[in-house]
C-alpha cells in the first residue's frame, strides 16, 4: 500500500487524490484479479493497475490538475520543496519518460518490472531511462550554472 501511494502521489494534484487514487487501484485490483496471469511479478499487475487509474484520474481532473504531480498538501516544507522542484524537472521530458523515472524512484521498481509495466521490452525501458536522467542532469546543471 505505502509504495502504491507514493506512486500515485507523483501522478495527482494533492495526498487526498492519492489516497483515492490508491484505493480505486486496490478495487480495480480486487475486481480483476481473476484476469492476473502468473506471467510476471504481481507487483507488476498492480502498476499497471496504478498506472491505469493515474491516467483516467488525471484525465478526469485535467482542468483542476493544471499542475500535474506537484504536492498542494503537505506538513512538511522541505517535501513540498523537493517534490515541486523534481516534479519541475520532469516537465521537459515526454510522458514516456517521465513514467520510467516515476516508476524507478517513486515506485521502487527494477527496469524488469517498468518494462512489464509499461508493456515495453527491456532494452526501452533502460533506454528511456538513460536518455531521462541524462536530460535531467542536463537541466539540473544548466540551471545550477545560472545562479
Amino acid at each position: 500500500y505505502p509504495r502504491i501511494l507514493s506512486f500515485c502521489y507523483w501522478h495527482v494534484v494533492n495526498r487526498n487524490d492519492a489516497e483515492d487514487a490508491t484505493q480505486d487501484t486496490f478495487l480495480k485490483l480486487v475486481l480483476h484479479l481473476d484476469s492476473y496471469e502468473q506471467r510476471g511479478k504481481f507487483s507488476s499487475f498492480l502498476y499497471k493497475i496504478a498506472t491505469n487509474v493515474c491516467v483516467d484520474y488525471y484525465r478526469r481532473n485535467r482542468s483542476e490538475s493544471a499542475n500535474y504531480g506537484v504536492i498542494h498538501e503537505s506538513p512538511n516544507i522541505e517535501e513540498i520543496e523537493l517534490k515541486d522542484s523534481f516534479t519541475w524537472r520532469l516537465r521537459n521530458l515526454s510522458e514516456e519518460q517521465k513514467e520510467v523515472v516515476i516508476l524507478r524512484f517513486a515506485g521502487e521498481l527494477k527496469i524488469r518490472e517498468i518494462a512489464e509495466v509499461m508493456d515495453i521490452p527491456v532494452r526501452t525501458a533502460q533506454s528511456r531511462l538513460r536518455i531521462a536522467l541524462k536530460h535531467l542532469k542536463l537541466d539540473y546543471l544548466n540551471d545550477d550554472r545560472s545562479k
